[in-house]
């Protein structure tokens, strides 16, 4: 039997009627609800969990707490300390005032006589003997601004005192600013260093469990949704309605579609609904420390190398295995009679779909393994978790990658065949859940009515 394109014939009615129907369910709508609720909620209970604190006002956050620096002098070098605050905009409220200006007899014994808790008194000077510079920064014992405010008074000035010394010596504006650049350090072992490839084991599982964790959410929908949308077309015997008109393949494909649909636009939203919540959340606490929790599993867009190809690759990845279950689950679906068959049909294509999520978080610790690799990416149950991930991560080529699409693709086509040559008895079939060996007698009977009709 071969497929015709007259056996997809009513699908786009299929789709439209199913996808108005979910739209309007009561039930889907409350569920819609609490879960927007839930992922309002879920940026700030996770703020406050990991520690992100109250964010202060705008005008706090732009400027320190400290009023005022005194500033002694006693290196040689003229510092420019009206620059300080077109430098840096934290230092916009604080005023850097130079003591050799004063009519007062500073020293380290009397500066406490002479500041008060909102200022700082910091003190330069050339040590001739050992041919070095000392900076030293006192403040009260009793100040009001947090140590951090003055570590970065003194490293403004430890900056300016580095580029008046290279201004002295004639250094043009470009080499100075070469010069004080900040730099890094970094210590690796020698094969490191000779750029051979190593495996970051926390970069590897972070990137495979976003990965597999977003497939098995949208797996995990659709698997319930088009299992219970059957069972009830069954029950209330619509889908005998149905099928005079459209075909039984037409009639799979565009309730498939229309429940894949529902479920993307469903998380799209909530997804929406999370972005929403965290910028809001950022009006009012640190989120930053959401994003410390994710640079901490060694997760970046260095390490994704993120790029449109490797967007596309993704998204290829994530809707053939999402189409590939749907159809299974479909399938199964129609195995079952009654509403009580719903959960144990779903909890079927949930095993299945764990089964492929386990076996992909727990290899992907293997390291670099190539025949593991290939392995996990080729086979059907694994690779929609494993093949777009090993292939961002280095483990596999672009000729494995589309090798694990060539067969999910085929996957795909063998359960449409099957659903053409079953679906309509399935859909009339009434009785015990059909298990795997009912599914392959329906199969063989009707494949020898199909040879004797001819």
């Amino acid at each position: 039997m071969k497929l015709r394109k007259s056996d997809f014939t009513g699908t786009g009615k299929v789709f439209r009627f199913t996808l108005s129907q979910m739209v309007k369910g009561k039930a889907n709508i409350i569920t819609m609800l609490i879960f927007f609720l839930f992922a309002a909620a879920s940026i700030p209970v996770m703020t406050v969990m990991m520690g992100g604190k109250q964010t202060a006002s705008a005008d706090e956050a732009a400027s320190l707490g400290i009023t005022a620096v005194y500033v002694q002098n006693e290196t040689g070098y003229e510092l420019d300390l009206g620059s300080i605050p077109q430098r840096n905009d934290i230092f916009i409220d604080t005023a850097f005032i130079d003591t050799d200006l004063m009519d007062v007899d500073w020293s380290e014994d009397t500066y406490e006589s002479m500041v008060k808790p909102t200022e700082a008194y910091i003190h330069l000077r050339k040590d001739t003997e050992k041919m070095s510079f000392t900076i030293g920064a006192y403040a009260l014992e009793k100040k009001e601004f947090p140590d951090g405010d003055l570590d970065s008074c003194v490293g403004m000035l430890s900056g300016l005192l580095d580029e008046a010394r290279y201004a002295q010596q004639n250094a043009k504006p470009e080499q100075i600013a070469a010069l004080t650049s900040p730099y890094e350090t970094k210590v690796e072992s020698v094969s490191e260093y000779l750029e051979e490839k190593t495996d970051d084991f926390d970069t590897r599982f972070g990137v495979q469990m976003i990965y597999s964790v977003a497939l098995l959410i949208v797996c995990t929908f659709v698997s319930s949704y088009i299992i219970q949308k059957v069972i009830e077309e069954k029950a209330s015997k619509l889908a005998e309605l149905l099928m005079v008109s459209v075909s039984p393949l037409a009639m799979l494909v565009g309730k498939i579609l229309a429940v894949m649909t529902y479920i993307l636009g469903l998380v799209g939203s909530l997804a929406a609904v999370m972005g929403l919540s965290y910028v809001i959340t950022g009006q009012f606490a640190d989120t930053t420390v959401l994003q410390q929790q994710i640079a901490a599993s060694g997760i970046s867009s260095e390490t994704l190398q993120i790029s449109p190809v490797t967007a596309l690759i993704l998204v290829v990845s994530l809707l053939l295995g999402y189409l590939q279950v749907s159809i299974i689950s479909g399938l199964v679906g129609t195995g079952c009679s009654t509403t009580e068959d719903v959960e144990p049909a779903n909890m079927t294509i949930v095993l299945l779909v764990m089964a492929g999520y386990m076996i992909a978080t727990l290899t992907v610790g293997g390291g670099s393994n190539p025949v593991l690799a290939a392995v996990v990416s080729l086979c059907p149950v694994t690779s929609m978790f494993c093949a777009p991930v090993r292939y961002i991560i280095g483990d596999i080529g672009f000729g494995m990658l589309a090798l694990s699409w060539a067969i999910q693709l085929a996957v795909i086509l063998a359960l449409a065949y099957v659903c053409a040559r079953i679906y309509r008895a399935l859909m009339m079939y009434r009785g015990n859940r059909m298990k795997l060996s009912g599914w392959i007698t329906m199969f063989r009977q009707n494949r020898a009515k199909e040879v004797e009709s001819r």
